[in-house]
């Protein structure tokens, strides 16, 4: 365990981000910026109203890795998100409060949609803290949120490599507490890949309504985004 707090470095926010033009501003990547005071209530009757998140121009094509499911098998990511609306989400289970909170976000957004369009979209939580994100732990986490969401680990090389080529900073092990305990900075931004594979709008998931996304935002733009819009 000592070991592990070593292992990643963190750069600073917004580096990687090279040519890529994010609309709304590079720092919507990160918890804690963006405009969410103008985005996060849209009247789900009004379909042509304003998404949230952030628009990314040009999108993200998804990255070429293989993690491992709860099972021990092989997820090969992009063929195993292939024609899917898949939501992305980067946490671990000793979290104390972005991931449980985001992960509920959208197990009751999907209750809110209900049926048809964006009602199940693919949610991915891949576990970044992979000394103690087993798969055991995994499952329990999340069939105490939602027994559909599907949890990744991984080679930790592989899992960076997801997380760097969506232009994201990196996982931060923090110095182990007496208890062994420690603290895990992850990347605290959702990315949205619609069904043509390309992820076209990523949201901010902090815990307050300036920082994250709420239920009524999801509820509102997943089922527009299932059907290939996105702005």
């Amino acid at each position: 365990m000592s070991s592990q707090p070593s292992r990643r470095s963190l750069l600073r926010a917004g580096a990687g981000l090279g040519g890529l033009l994010v609309v709304g501003g590079a720092g919507s990547l990160l918890a804690g910026c963006g405009d969410l005071d103008r985005q996060s209530s849209p009247d789900r009757s009004d379909p042509n109203r304003g998404f949230g998140g952030t628009l990314l121009e040009p999108p993200f094509t998804k990255p070429e890795v293989t993690l491992v499911d709860l099972d021990g098998k092989d997820f090969d990511f992009v063929e195993d998100t292939a024609g899917q609306l898949t939501v992305l989400f980067f946490g671990y289970t000793n979290c104390p409060d972005i991931c449980p909170v985001f992960l509920q976000t959208i197990a009751r957004a999907r209750e809110a949609i209900g049926s048809g369009p964006g009602s199940r979209p693919q949610v991915l939580f891949v576990g970044v803290d992979v000394a103690r994100d087993t798969p055991e732990v995994m499952r329990k986490y999340l069939n105490r949120i939602d027994s559909t969401f599907i949890g990744l680990t991984g080679d930790p090389a592989e899992i960076d490599k997801l997380i760097t080529e969506l232009h994201m900073p990196p996982v931060v092990l923090g110095e182990p507490e007496k208890d062994g305990s420690y603290v895990v900075g992850h990347p605290a931004t959702a990315t949205v890949f619609t069904r043509d594979d390309k992820a076209h709008r990523i949201y901010p998931t902090g815990v307050t309504a300036e920082q994250g996304t709420r239920m009524e935002v999801w509820a509102n733009d997943l089922p527009r985004l299932d059907q290939g819009i996105w702005k």
